[in-house]
């Protein structure tokens, strides 16, 4: 053997063995949702011989980002990937037994269909050869030879035996397959229904994308190819309460929490696991940035008003400062990982594209409420129910939709608030009719004083009531409000009977706030008066 054949031998035995291009499908196992989006997993078995392969994934959806792409394969070197939008080949696809039963249904009805639609016609045959001898007999005449009253009558008789006979059988025959079209109509709603179920279960055919990648092992292969992804928008999920509130000696609060899943990304999520983030990709990211803040003083101009027309775009014309634009982010969660919550949910789920938004329960949480009544008499004609609690597990109870129960009672639907953990909320079940409310304004004056040094002057007494008509004492909570100042010239002065518990309500100055037991068919006024004076020169804002 020559040299060069020896050679060429040598680099024959060394280069890879290239088996045929592997096409395979991966649906997705598992997601993770976000406030909006999702990180999707796919997974897919892999055998092929020893040697370089390219494997094929040919049931991406169109909106696929590559850059979000990452594949791993075990039991082989991944090398070069690239995502495909154009000239992709129909992926394969093997119906489920679900599907299979269905489009088994379609035709089973569409033979029956075809079958009683033949009888029928046999049916109708029979009628028209009935019918067909009626139109004979109907031409036939006498014989030529019938020359006697007798045979003339016998041959009469014959034709009208016969006559009666075909209208007896097409008549029968008519009817018969007038029973077939009951039948037939029932056959087709049958089949409007079949089809429609199994177009509900036909995955949606939207345009594809493509996965290529380029893969290399010196042993057989057998393991599985794993793919993820995220897609942006067409995936989400959001919390929804069940709250119910149980009054008496020992109130208790549960909180049912649910999730809605939602999914358009143009294909059917098949026994998936779920996997629930708090996280929010779509949310800002990064911290703000300052400006540096330089100040300066110049001499006072006269405010020139802004003139109409050409002048008002000469360089004279200044326009008015805008005013400053104050950007709030809300604060992140804090539980779970430090930052992110994730909630995995038990059991394998199924989810249409684009047709449905799953619910999913989660869990209950159960608490100790402070229940009470609300009172605003200068604001509402009836007190209301109220809970406080206090969030005493690890982890944000976050805001969204809740049904509000009262005892077993629906009383409305409303937004739950974000509640850290270990922070406080008040959270309303409704008016109680029997706990009246009235503000009444006895006395208002307004007017100048004094007589060398005037100044305006306006007091006003109010009664804010509670009258409780239920059959129950209730732990009620009154507010009401006075005016304040915060400009010297500006005096004012207040009192009330009986005195606040608190003078700042939540922090709000001149709000003020009173406990009380109100017992049944009891009632509870507060009076309220104020004076507020200012110079003859000014006017009350």
């Amino acid at each position: 053997m020559s040299k060069h054949i020896l050679a060429t031998a040598f680099t024959i035995l060394a280069a890879p063995l290239w088996a045929d291009t592997i096409a395979i499908t991966a649906p997705v196992t598992a997601a993770t949702l976000y406030s909006n989006g999702a990180t999707l997993t796919r997974n897919a078995p892999l055998s092929a011989p020893a040697g370089n392969h390219e494997i094929l994934i040919t049931n991406l959806p169109e909106s696929i980002d590559p850059t979000t792409v990452r594949v791993s394969i075990d039991g082989a070197q991944l090398g070069a990937v690239t995502v495909r939008h154009a000239k992709v080949p129909p992926a394969p696809r093997a119906d489920g037994a679900t599907l299979a039963a269905a489009k088994a249904e379609v035709k089973r009805i569409e033979a029956e269909i075809q079958t009683t639609r033949d009888q029928q016609s046999d049916i109708l045959m029979q009628a028209d050869a009935a019918i067909a001898r009626l139109s004979y007999l109907s031409r036939l005449q006498s014989p030529q030879d019938t020359t006697t009253p007798e045979a003339l009558t016998q041959t009469l008789a014959v034709i009208g035996q016969e006559t009666l006979k075909a209208r007896q059988e097409a008549a029968a025959a008519e009817r018969t397959a007038r029973q077939f079209d009951t039948s037939l109509e029932e056959l087709a709603k049958a089949l409007a229904e079949a089809r429609a179920t199994e177009e509900a279960l036909t995955p949606p055919e939207g345009k594809k994308s493509m996965l290529v990648a380029q893969i290399t092992s010196e042993q057989p292969i057998e393991g599985s190819v794993t793919l993820t992804h995220r897609t942006d928008w067409d995936a989400s999920w959001q919390p929804v309460y069940d709250v119910h509130l149980a009054t008496g000696d020992t109130p208790s609060l549960r909180i049912h929490r649910n999730v809605f899943v939602m999914q358009d990304t143009g294909e059917d999520w098949i026994d998936v696991d779920v996997t629930l983030s708090t996280s929010r990709p779509d949310a800002q990211a990064f911290p703000s940035s300052l400006a540096p803040w330089r100040r300066r003083i110049e001499v006072s101009q006269p405010v020139q008003k802004m003139q109409l027309g050409r002048l008002a775009m000469s360089e004279d014309a200044h326009p008015p400062m805008a005013e400053p634009i104050i950007s709030e982010v809300a604060a992140t969660s804090t539980f779970g990982d430090g930052i992110n919550a994730t909630y995995v949910y038990p059991s394998p789920v199924s989810i249409k594209s684009g047709s449905e938004a799953l619910r999913l329960a989660l869990d209950t949480l159960s608490l100790t409420p402070e229940v009470y009544a609300l009172a605003n008499p200068m604001r509402d004609e009836t007190a209301f129910v109220m809970a406080e609690i206090t969030n005493t597990f690890d982890e944000l109870i976050l805001n969204g939709e809740a049904d509000f129960y009262l005892n077993g009672t629906f009383v409305t639907q409303a937004g739950l608030p974000l509640v850290a953990a270990g922070d406080t909320t008040e959270l309303s079940f409704g008016a109680i009719p029997g706990l009246l409310l009235t503000d009444t304004i006895t006395e208002r004056l307004t007017g100048d004083t004094g007589v060398l040094t005037s100044r305006n002057e306006q007091t006003e007494i109010r009664v804010l009531t509670a009258k409780n008509l239920t059959d129950q004492t209730w732990d009620l909570r009154l507010v009401g409000r006075v005016p304040f100042s915060e400009q010297e010239d500006l005096v004012i002065s207040h009192q009330s009977d009986p005195a606040p518990t608190n003078t700042q309500y939540k922090d709000q100055r001149g709000i003020l706030l009173w406990h009380h037991a109100l017992g049944a068919g009891e009632t509870f006024d507060v009076t309220l008066s104020h004076k507020i004076q200012w110079p003859l020169d000014k006017v009350l804002r």
